[in-house]
């Protein structure tokens, strides 16, 4: 099965298929459908899926909380209180040509090694949705970058 990092440790496609798989699934328990996108370390698009039913106006949405959280280096939700006015970030979301999201539903993806490889952005639900929908995706590859479990034969 391919790797789902490459030599230089960026995340391949089959990791984000992965990632999306899991999102999916969690998505589909929490009877919600999404946008899920993955992106790489350059915040390039890797993957994306669009389940059934889930708003074509949050397309963009799930790509942006992905963008963010891999070039930011940490989870769009951790904005929350920073953003509002007279916040230490106030006016954040307006960076990066509107794309900077800063609500629930974006995380980094880390390596083995801590090392950020990309992110993972979901939307549809509410951003606690949209968070346990991304959540799974990186739990699903954590335990894959560490060979643990049924995941293991995927590597």
């Amino acid at each position: 099965m391919a790797k789902l990092t490459t030599p230089s440790e960026n995340l391949s496609l089959p990791g984000a298929k992965l990632a999306i798989a899991a999102a999916e699934a969690k998505a589909a328990e929490i009877g919600v459908p999404m946008n899920i996108a993955v992106v790489d370390a350059s915040t390039h698009l890797l993957h994306f899926s669009r389940m059934p039913g889930a708003k074509i106006t949050s397309i963009s949405i799930a790509i942006d909380k992905a963008f963010t959280a891999a070039g930011h280096r940490q989870g769009t939700h951790l904005y929350k209180e920073a953003v509002w006015p007279g916040g230490a970030a106030y006016g954040l979301g307006n960076t990066n040509g509107g794309r900077f999201t800063t609500f629930g539903g974006g995380l980094p993806i880390l390596n083995a090694k801590g090392e950020v490889v990309g992110g993972i952005g979901a939307s549809t639900g509410t951003p606690v949705q949209d968070q346990q929908v991304v959540q799974a995706g990186v739990d699903a590859l954590n335990k894959a970058f560490k060979g643990e479990g049924s995941l293991k034969a995927k590597l």
